[in-house]
């Protein structure tokens, strides 16, 4: 079967630094695939490549078997790949419901077309009841949940959520992973980088381990996170040298 995404020798450098080295991947329609590895490894500039932010030395990124390489951000999400923030970025003097909005008039015609959008998105998100407090005043649990609900808005087939754990509330984690579920059974396919591996591996199909701009490794959650390469790029090498 075809792949929705593919990823294909896609290699970014900033004056001497090479940030990614020919990472090559696909992701098949209704997946749910996991991005680890430590900081600097190259997740973030990864996901900037494949959405528009940073356009790529060379490889290719593919949408549905059309090329997107280099595409601006908002052409590519038009084309229904859109990308989440690691740190969430609401217009605060705005209410939930219209930084929303901002989001559904890219897929809808008219403003009260958009609102509508708008309400069933943060319906899905769990913040329907929230729609007219201003974003200013929203714990971190509820900012995660805004920035998917944004991204929801523009009606896209693929998502990409940049640490979408990142400073919730542990209790608050089980949540978030029945949203992405309820997300991904709605027919929106899902790549996250994510530095929680505990929560990560309950719910992800696949798993691909990053380090140094390169894929180390590609495959079952537990299989991944157990691998000495795997083990040894977050806590360091035997010697002590950071890796």
């Amino acid at each position: 079967m075809t792949a929705l995404l593919s990823v294909r020798g896609v290699s970014c450098a900033f004056g001497g630094l090479k940030a990614l080295n020919a990472v090559s991947f696909d992701v098949a329609r209704g997946e749910i695939l996991g991005i680890i590895g430590p900081n600097g490894a190259g997740k973030s500039t990864l996901f900037s490549a494949i959405s528009g932010y940073v356009r790529p030395d060379s490889g290719e990124v593919l949408l549905d078997e059309a090329d997107i390489t280099g595409r601006m951000p908002e052409d590519i999400a038009r084309r229904g790949l859109v990308k989440t923030f690691q740190t969430s970025r609401p217009f605060s003097s705005m209410t939930f419901l219209d930084n929303v909005v901002v989001a559904s008039l890219a897929s809808q015609k008219n403003l009260a077309g958009a609102r509508k959008h708008a309400f069933r998105c943060l319906e899905q998100v769990g913040l329907a009841q929230h729609w007219d407090t201003p974003a200013r005043g929203a714990s971190t649990g509820q900012r995660k949940r805004l920035e998917i609900g944004r991204a929801l808005a523009t009606r896209p087939r693929i998502v990409l959520l940049d640490e979408p754990f990142g400073g919730v509330d542990f209790a608050a984690i089980d949540g978030l992973i029945a949203l992405l579920l309820t997300i991904r059974d709605a027919g929106v396919t899902i790549v996250l980088i994510e530095h929680n591996l505990a929560a990560v591996q309950r719910f992800v199909g696949r798993l691909i381990a990053m380090n140094l701009g390169e894929k180390v490794l590609e495959g079952e959650p537990a299989k991944v996170t157990q691998d000495r390469r795997v083990v040894n790029a977050y806590l360091g090498t035997e010697d002590g040298e950071d890796a």
